[in-house]
């Protein structure tokens, strides 16, 4: 279900906005639930890099919760330069989602995720 929210922006984002919308031909509002979803991704993804640097979560734990794939999140900590602290949690996490993994579904999310809102 959507909801309608009102926020008040300064204006040189404003102007960004602009620029973006023109740039990719897009409405608006599609324009800013797609920059909202991707922001939201990326903060979600950097949290979790933070707590996981931490240790205040498991590396399958942080994975999740960022919603991506562990393979992923090993990537993202590998770019970071964030040492790895496998766990015997982590591997059987790793080993459980290997096994449930389904290529079809993998690939409908992928085209999901690519699509602009």
């Amino acid at each position: 279900m959507s909801k309608r929210i009102t926020i008040i922006i300064p204006k040189k984002m404003n102007e960004e906005i602009n620029n973006l919308q023109n740039l990719l031909n897009m409405d608006r509002s599609n324009l800013i639930r797609y920059l909202l979803n991707k922001s939201i991704r990326e903060v979600k993804i950097e949290t979790m890099l933070n707590e996981y640097r931490k240790r205040k979560l498991s590396l399958g734990k942080a994975a999740e919760l960022a919603g991506i794939t562990l393979w992923e999140f090993i990537e993202y900590c590998r770019k970071n330069n964030i040492q790895l602290d496998l766990t015997e949690e982590d591997a059987d996490i790793g080993i459980n989602r290997v096994k449930k993994f389904n290529i079809q579904e993998y690939k409908e999310k992928i085209k999901k995720k690519n699509r602009i809102y």
